[in-house]
């Protein structure tokens, strides 16, 4: 090469040069702007990563075991829907049976959760440090971690409700295409947990008032519904292919029921002789906890329901239910009341007549244990109860006393989001920072006003109400977040 071509070939060079140097510094501006979420989500990777060696496999948790044997008997369950099976455990199976497949995926997927909600909070204007703070609670809270690492629906369904709030606001006003998708996601969630059903509805209220136009807002919202529909009709139709009823279930009597076990009085209830053994024999302030007459046999209760012939079993369960209701309306406020406020309490204790919160707490399975009912799940796939690996489960126990969110925080993520959804001063942010409050708040109390307390249950409100809330305080310093495109 003549030094003639050098020179001719040299600014090409430089050139190069320059764009390489330029984009170094732009993967190093990235990677500092998002630094703070970079960390956590490294956090929670790492936390997942000691569960897994800390329990091996998986945990068998709670239902479990009847959700693993729909793989076995491919048929709509009365006592559930079988969504988690469906669009989870089915495709998994084709790829491998086992539970480590399964509960390595959920754990990917409360990654990427976190993700979403992050980067939909950034792409509304929310700072770095506040964003990533509120995206914290998916990536560290033990219970999401112990929750994932077994095979229940809870998980699947709280990433499919994050992916439906996060579509809905990744732009400034849905169009019809992102309310299309979102209300499909949404009628996926509902379908692997019934408690989803209201998600439509908040759906619906944040396209009619967030989409661009009169008839742009109708057309969202309609388009919504229909693709909610969807799933659910579809659902709907096949588990009456194999039970006779359009639902998704057939435990709303059960669950209606036990919602009045804590305070009704029989005394004043009309019943048919064989319905007596409903009726909870211990005092008032001194009931068992509802799951104990609704699934389990203690000689009384739903289980030891017998009908006569031709009395549809769920209809007299609901027929307890709205007498105790229609009868005492206060006292149903009143318990509806005491459990809602439980979401705010700066401990995951039990309150009252309730029971469950050592099955949502790693301690509880620091020893193997194999029950009749355990052995179902563990069958399935031919294991055994894992045995736990030290340091690493110890750590596990001691690392949930602090990796949760404190009730007050909660409540004060309430306050703030519903000032947010409410005053004019957030601006084009207020009908997301609704939809987050409507999701994550509503999905909480739901099981209040249905069924009972449950911590579990709480984790919706857990995971959205902080987005909500630095969305809310955002736009209200700034008078209207900076909304995405």
């Amino acid at each position: 090469m003549t030094t003639a071509e050098a020179d001719r070939e040299a600014p090409g060079a430089s050139d190069a040069a320059d764009g390489r140097g330029r984009a170094r510094q732009g993967a190093r501006a990235l990677l500092a702007d998002h630094a703070p979420f970079l960390v956590l989500l490294g956090l929670g990777a790492l936390l997942r990563v000691v569960v897994t060696v800390a329990f091996p496999g998986a945990l068998m948790v709670s239902d479990a075991p009847s959700y693993l044997a729909f793989l076995d008997d491919l048929t709509p369950s009365v006592a559930r829907p079988d969504g988690y099976g469906l669009l989870l455990l089915l495709p998994l199976s084709l790829v491998a049976d086992s539970l480590a497949l399964v509960v390595g995926v959920q754990h990917l997927l409360g990654l990427a959760a976190a993700t979403g909600l992050y980067a939909v909070l950034r792409r509304w204007g929310v700072g770095r440090w506040w964003a990533a703070a509120a995206a914290a609670p998916v990536l560290l809270d033990a219970m999401v971690l112990l929750l994932e690492h077994t095979a229940l629906s809870d998980a699947l369904f709280l990433d499919l409700v994050v992916l439906a709030v996060v579509l809905l606001g990744w732009r400034r006003r849905p169009t019809p295409g992102i309310a299309l998708v979102a209300g499909l996601v949404m009628g996926l969630a509902t379908i692997t947990r019934q408690v989803g059903t209201p998600l439509v509805l908040a759906g619906v209220v944040f396209c009619l008032l967030a989409a661009a136009g009169r008839w742009r807002r109708v057309l969202t919202a309609l388009l919504l519904a229909v693709a909610f529909v969807v799933p659910v009709g579809a659902y709907a139709a096949w588990y009456q292919s194999a039970n006779g009823t359009f639902a998704l279930s057939g435990i709303g009597g059960t669950s209606a029921y036990m919602r009045t076990t804590t305070f009704v009085q029989c005394d004043r209830l009309d019943l048919p002789p064989y319905a007596e053994v409903l009726c909870p024999p211990e005092p008032v302030g001194e009931r068992r906890d509802p799951t104990d007459y609704g699934w389990y046999q203690i000689g009384v209760g739903a289980q030891s329901l017998a009908v006569p012939p031709g009395v549809d079993r769920e209809e007299v369960l609901r027929d307890f239910a709205r007498q105790a209701l229609a009868e005492q309306p206060g006292d149903y406020a009143r318990i509806v009341l005491r459990d809602a406020v439980l979401m705010f309490d700066p401990w995951r204790v039990d309150r009252f007549e309730y029971d469950t919160t050592p099955k949502w707490r790693f301690e509880s399975y620091l020893a193997p244990r194999s029950t009749a009912w355990t052995q179902m799940g563990w069958a399935r796939y031919a294991e055994s109860p894992p045995e736990p690996r030290q340091p690493w489960a110890d750590a596990l126990v001691a690392y949930q006393r602090v990796g949760y969110v404190p009730g007050p925080v909660v409540l004060l993520s309430l306050v703030v989001a519903l000032a947010g959804a409410v005053l004019p001063r957030a601006g084009a942010a207020r009908p997301y920072v609704l939809l987050l409050v409507l999701v994550g708040f509503g999905l909480s109390l739901l099981p209040a006003l249905t069924t009972e307390f449950i911590w579990r249950y709480q984790l919706p409100g857990v995971l959205l109400l902080p987005p909500a809330a630095v969305l809310a305080a955002s736009a209200l310093r700034r008078r209207g977040a900076r909304p995405p495109a």
